[in-house]
C-alpha cells in the first residue's frame, strides 16, 4: 500500500522530536519485530501535542527506573504493591508504547541496581543459582510487560474483529468498537490479575523460599480495582482519540493523527529480522518462551515438557507447515502481533 504524503508537517524542533519517538522509533523496531513496532506506535495520539509526545515516554521511563531500583512498596516482587499494579494498568491502557517504556525502565533499574533479598543467603555459590535467579527475574519482567504492553495490544487486536462495515453509521461503529475494546480490555486485565499469583511463584520457589502472602493475594483481592482503572483509562483514551479523529465532511482535511499514521505505514517493504528465521525455529522459540512463563504452574519437570509439547503442536497445527484449512480461526490468530 502506497503511503499518503505528509502535508504541512510542522518543522519546529518539538514536533520533529515527538515524531522521532512515535514514528521513527517504531519504524526502526519494525526491522527487528513487527510486534515491537506495533507496541511502540500504540498511543500515537499523544504525539499530536508535541510537548506531551516528547515528555510522556521520558517520564514513564524514569518512573519505571525508580520503581525498579528502589522497589517502593514491595520487597520481593512488584505484585506486592497495589499502587504499582494500578499504575501499570493505567499506563498500558493509555498507550502500549508508554507501557513499553515503563517496562524498559523497570527492567533496567531492577536488573542493574535492584535488591533481591530472597537470594542474599545463596551468594551465587552454586552454578545453578545464577540462572535460577536471573531466570526468575526475567519471568517477572515478562509478567510486567504482559500487563503494560501485551494486554492493551491484544485487546485492540481482538476488538478489531468486531469492526462493522463502512455502510453502518459512524456513531454506531464507534460505539460498538468502544464497547468491544472496553469489555475485552477488562476481561484480559482480570485474567492477568487471577494468573499473576501463580506466575510469580518462581521468584520464591527457585530461591527455596516460601511465597509471601501479599505477593499472592494483592492481585486477587484488589483485582477489581485494577480492572476498573484500566477500563476507565481505556474509555478516556477512546474519547480523546475520537475527538482528534478526522472530522466528517467533504471539505475535511487530514488531521495530524492521520498524517502520523500515514507516515508510519510507509510503502517501503521491510521483512523483520525475526521473520527471517526458519518457521520451525520461530515456533520452537515461542513454545519455549510460553513454557517458561508458565513455570509457576508446574509441580514436576515432566509437566513442563508436556506443556511445551502441547504449545508447539498447537502452533504447528495453525502454521503453513501442515496443509490444514482452519478457516477463520487461522486468520484470526494471524492478526495477533507477535
Amino acid at each position: 500500500m502506497t503511503a499518503t504524503p505528509l502535508p504541512q508537517t510542522p518543522n519546529d524542533p518539538l514536533s520533529r522530536a515527538a515524531e522521532g519517538i512515535w514514528v521513527g522509533v517504531p519504524l526502526a523496531l519494525r526491522r527487528f519485530s513487527a510486534g515491537l513496532a506495533v507496541s511502540a506506535v500504540d498511543g500515537l495520539y499523544l504525539a499530536i501535542r508535541p510537548i506531551v509526545g516528547l515528555l510522556a515516554p521520558v517520564l514513564v521511563f524514569v518512573l519505571g527506573l525508580i520503581i525498579g531500583v528502589f522497589h517502593p512498596g514491595f520487597d520481593y516482587v512488584f505484585t506486592e504493591a497495589l499502587w504499582v499494579l494500578l499504575l501499570i494498568a493505567v499506563v498500558g491502557a493509555l498507550s502500549g508504547a508508554l507501557g513499553l517504556y515503563l517496562t524498559l525502565g523497570f527492567v533496567l533499574g531492577d536488573l542493574l541496581l535492584g535488591e533481591h533479598p530472597q537470594w542474599d543467603r545463596f551468594g551465587n555459590s552454586d552454578l545453578l543459582d545464577i540462572p535460577a535467579q536471573y531466570g526468575s527475574m526475567f519471568l517477572t519482567y515478562a509478567l510486567f510487560a504482559m500487563l503494560a504492553v501485551g494486554v492493551p495490544i491484544a485487546a485492540k487486536s481482538f476488538a478489531a474483529e468486531f469492526r462493522l462495515p463502512a455502510s453502518v453509521p459512524r456513531a454506531v461503529r464507534a460505539l460498538v468498537g468502544l464497547g468491544a475494546l472496553v469489555l475485552i480490555s477488562g476481561l484480559l486485565v482480570w485474567v492477568w490479575t487471577q494468573s499473576a499469583p501463580l506466575l510469580v511463584r518462581p521468584v520464591f520457589v527457585w530461591a527455596d523460599a516460601r511465597p509471601t502472602v501479599i505477593a499472592m493475594s494483592t492481585t486477587q483481592e484488589n483485582g477489581v480495582w485494577i480492572v476498573i482503572l484500566a477500563v476507565l483509562a481505556t474509555v478516556g483514551r477512546a474519547f480523546v482519540q475520537l475527538s482528534l479523529a478526522n472530522p466528517i465532511g467533504p471539505d475535511s482535511k487530514p488531521d495530524r493523527m492521520s498524517q502520523l499514521e500515514d507516515r508510519f505505514q510507509t510503502d517501503e517493504p521491510v521483512r523483520p529480522l525475526m521473520s527471517r528465521m526458519p518457521l520451525l525455529v520461530r515456533l520452537f522459540l515461542r513454545a519455549a518462551i510460553l513454557t517458561a512463563l508458565l513455570s509457576g504452574l508446574y509441580a514436576a519437570f515432566w509437566q513442563a515438557w508436556l506443556t511445551f509439547g502441547v504449545l508447539l503442536f498447537a502452533q504447528v497445527l495453525t502454521s503453513p507447515l501442515l496443509p490444514l484449512n482452519l478457516g477463520a480461526y487461522a486468520r484470526f490468530m494471524a492478526k495477533i502481533p507477535r
